[in-house]
């Protein structure tokens, strides 16, 4: 591939405009000396400083952000756990199963939010009289809702835990807390003793401290072995909620039919070998509380390194799979999104959480059934997982990082996956990005609060904090940053790079839809109805959330597109349409087009044909001061409250369309940096062939593109401007080369402001021409069936197809589809999955 040349104004050629501009205006900066402007302010937005991170008190460690390590801080022992993996026991449910089928629920009243028992930390630390222990929990609405059990000191054989638990594990003691009381047990004879812990638990931060008395437990400078669990507490009965068959507004439901004595617990801490490719990381988990043992889960705790002061840091993974817990700026509520919650999906939306809905939860409100994988949820909507803490997963590579840092690419995937459904071996999409020579990259693979969501709202707002939280963790080059996503999560990956054309190098999109939402097989009709004849049908899509109509924006930004000629899942004419678009324009592009088994949509993005993507990245930074900027304005876009609003591009901001219901194109080309647009050549076609894991011919079609380099010019005091449909644009004077005094040659279909910044000139202008510049169309098809309404509203109806017994299948091996590669599917606890640290 000719690798494409898209650097910013050379510090030269800037200094030489700034020269010839001093008479016409300000002085020119640099690039580089001036604020990124790129993308949402979410990508420059400091750290959160999220209650559930907070230390009072004696505690004072900084958390690990690595998921299921730990390590030792300022004299406390700190376990790091993660998020949303208190799914109990049961069976190893994957892709597509876990969109249905669910392992325990929770009880029905909001309360509980679907999360009460799941650990996001676990901290020790010695006292003079005592041992103090800190748990954090992700949700916590009434701390007499919850049970926690810790294990102290080891025993020959497990132990049964005391208050009904239903679950054995090695112990001296059990320290059992419910809200703001508990007890000791002694493990071998179940006698309670006198002394008692001392409990406080700080809401606000979802901790609880205990504090157990060394006149009953004392592990003075020697090592011991640390245990715990969490799980419901039933008020009335002074013990441990136990799970039924299915969930009901005071009982959790999910216990594995014909189990007499399923285990109380939800979550377990110190899982430190947990595969990666399990959804959550709770594949051992989930076989362990099946089974009542949680024998394997424990630390061994050097309380001499503790009274010492030692830090020791070596537990936590510097290179292989790594899955980090950081905080968003955002949290609707807390836990799992409930049907009561607001802006909730139609009738007949599929969703990663809460498997079918029916409409019938107070949430969904009068929206009409639509047959959808996930809807857009915006500003108005409680997200799946609205949570303040949130979750990705990256591949450090072994090669160390280069002088400038890895280059990145964020992903985002498809419905109802997550980023364990990208970790299938060593052709997997990490590894191969990370081994690429000379070149290594991290993929951060965002599980962007549930998936189901199309990249709106807070949904897409956190693929940028997830972006930020890596930038601020690894030496990652913020000038080579790539987007990409499967299927759903394509049309995500479109959307974003789209919306913020210089925040990303490059984009890869595999097999993505053109419109959201949208269903696999209905597609096919329902989708390419809505877009040719402008008429909904099964599938209520969102208005202007068409892609191609956003694609100019790409100007600057080299595109690779896989599509499937006989694709089952996304019918070829609706990936195809951006194929011609691409070819009939001046972009850079590859549109690879998979024929034969590659190119069904479930095998095509699982195929392990990752290096085809990863060959032809190259290494060129992001366009930062182009001399050419096209973008559209897409307003039924824009998420305010969540962040998301695409109104800026390189050195053009406060673009506006005229109508705010419309979209909008604006084309600027600057003559003041002495650089113009390369001729543009024809494109190319040849037949290729690529290696896959499940296929091992896959040929294909590559249609392609490349750009040469800006070429010299005559530097100018001039802006060319044309506007179709837009109203408002501000322009960046020193960023684009020229000064405050530049003529301005307009063509406009319409009113139009140009506001200089920093100049103090506005100047406003009129025409009917918009000289070529096309308007882009608005995606708004009609609705027939909107009277139709919700007719599940307030029928007796669970909200939620989800709530299903669980059949006693618990001990066979994982049904992931596709499988992961050929000796690389592991069983559940066999240890086959790569340990953490790579």
């Amino acid at each position: 591939m000719k690798k494409t040349k898209r650097a910013g104004v050379a510090l030269v050629v800037a200094g030489l405009i700034a020269g010839a501009a001093a008479g016409a205006g300000s002085a020119l900066a640099a690039p580089g000396e001036r604020a990124d402007t790129a993308g949402p302010d979410l990508l420059r937005a400091p750290a959160v400083d999220a209650p559930q991170l907070q230390n009072t008190g004696i505690w004072s460690a900084d958390p690990i952000g690595v998921c299921m390590t730990s390590a030792y801080r300022h004299g406390e022992y700190v376990h790091q756990g993660c998020v949303y993996d208190d799914e109990g026991g049961g069976n190893q449910y994957r892709w597509p199963n876990d969109t249905l089928l669910r392992n325990y629920t929770y009880p029905e009243d909001a309360a509980y939010r679907r999360n009460a028992a799941d650990i996001l930390e676990v901290r020790a630390k010695p006292q003079d009289d005592a041992t103090a222990f800190r748990v954090t929990m992700n949700t916590m609405t009434d701390p007499g809702l919850l049970g926690l059990t810790l294990a102290l000191g080891g025993s020959d054989t497990p132990r049964e835990a005391p208050h009904g638990a239903n679950t054995v594990m090695p112990a001296q003691l059990f320290v059992t807390v419910h809200g703001s009381g508990g007890d000791i047990v002694d493990a071998a004879t179940g006698r309670t003793l006198p002394d008692a812990p001392q409990v406080h638990v700080d809401v606000e931060r979802r901790q609880v401290e205990i504090r157990v008395p060394h006149s009953a437990w004392d592990p003075a400078d020697g090592t011991q072995r640390l245990a715990a669990a969490a799980g419901l507490w039933d008020r009335d009965a002074d013990a441990y909620l136990v799970p039924q068959v299915t969930a009901d507004a005071t009982h959790p439901g999910g216990a594995v039919v014909g189990d007499p004595t399923p285990s109380a617990f939800f979550d377990a801490a110190f899982r430190f070998h947990e595969p990666f490719e399990a959804p959550y990381r709770n594949n051992d988990q989930k076989r362990a509380i099946a089974n009542g043992d949680l024998s394997e889960f424990f630390a061994d705790v050097d309380f001499g390194k503790l009274r010492a002061g030692t830090d020791d840091e070596s537990a936590v993974p510097t290179s292989g799979y790594v899955t980090r817990v950081f905080a968003s700026h955002s949290e609707k509520a807390q836990g799992r999104r409930l049907p009561s919650d607001p802006g909730g999906p139609a009738p007949g939306t599929g969703l990663q959480q809460g498997g079918i809905a029916t409409g019938s939860g107070e949430g969904s409100g009068d929206r009409r059934p639509s047959l959808s994988f996930g809807y857009p949820c915006r500003d108005d909507c409680v997200p799946d997982l609205p949570g303040r803490m949130q979750r990705y997963t990256v591949y450090v590579p072994e090669a160390p990082a280069p002088s400038h840092g890895y280059a990145s690419m964020v992903w985002t995937q498809g419905y109802a996956l997550r980023p364990g459904d990208d970790v299938a071996g060593d052709r997997d999409l990490y590894r191969q990005f990370a081994d690429r020579p000379g070149d290594p990259t991290m993929v951060i693979d965002v599980d962007f609060r549930g998936a189901d969501n199309w990249g709106y709202g807070e949904g897409g707002a956190i693929v940028f904090e997830a972006l930020a939280d890596a930038r601020r963790h690894y030496d990652l080059d913020r000038e080579r940053t790539a987007m990409g996503g499967f299927s759903s999560g394509a049309y995500t990956a479109n959307k974003l790079s789209l919306t913020f054309p210089d925040v990303f190098a490059t984009a890869f999109i595999c097999d993505g839809l053109n419109v959201a939402p949208s269903l696999p097989g209905v597609n096919g009709v329902a989708d390419e109805v809505a877009e040719t004849a402008g008429i909904d049908t099964v599938t209520k899509h969102e208005p202007g959330s068409k892609i191609s109509e956003l694609l100019p924006s790409r100007r600057n930004q080299p595109v690779m597109e896989w599509a499937g000629v006989n694709d089952d899942f996304i019918p070829y004419p609706i990936t195809r349409e951006r194929a011609d678009l691409y070819r009939a324009g001046d972009y850079d592009y590859e549109f690879i087009s998979h024929v034969g088994v590659a190119a069904e949509h479930l095998v095509m993005c699982k195929n392990g044909m990752w290096d085809l993507a990863a060959r032809w990245m190259g290494d060129e930074p992001r366009a930062v001061d182009p001399p050419h900027v096209t973008y559209v304005r897409n307003p039924l876009m824009d998420d305010p409250e969540a962040g998301l609003v695409g109104d800026h591009a390189y050195w053009l901001s406060g673009i506006q369309s005229r109508d705010p219901h419309e979209l909008g194109a604006i084309d600027v080309v600057t003559r003041g940096q002495g650089r113009a647009d390369a001729p543009v050549p024809a494109a190319g076609q040849e037949v290729g062939q690529v290696e896959g894991t499940f296929s091992p011919v896959n040929p294909y079609l590559r249609e392609f593109r490349h750009l040469d380099a800006p070429v010299d010019a005559d530097a100018e005091d001039v802006l060319e401007i044309r506007s179709a449909g837009v109203g408002t644009v501000t322009v960046d004077p020193e960023r684009a080369g020229v000064g405050c005094d530049a003529r301005l040659d307009v063509r406009t279909d319409g009113p139009l402001t140009v506001m200089l910044d920093g100049c103090g000139r506005t100047e406003s202008f009129d025409g009917s021409d918009s000289g070529g510049l096309a308007k882009p169309a608005t995606f708004a098809p009609a609705d027939p069936l909107a009277p139709l309404g919700n007719p599940a509203q307030g029928t007796p109806l669970p909200p939620e197809v989800g709530n299903a017994p669980q059949a006693p299948l618990q001990e066979l091996p994982p049904l992931r589809f596709p499988p992961n590669q050929l000796g690389q599917d592991p069983a559940p606890g066999d240890g086959a999955q790569e340990p953490p640290t790579g």
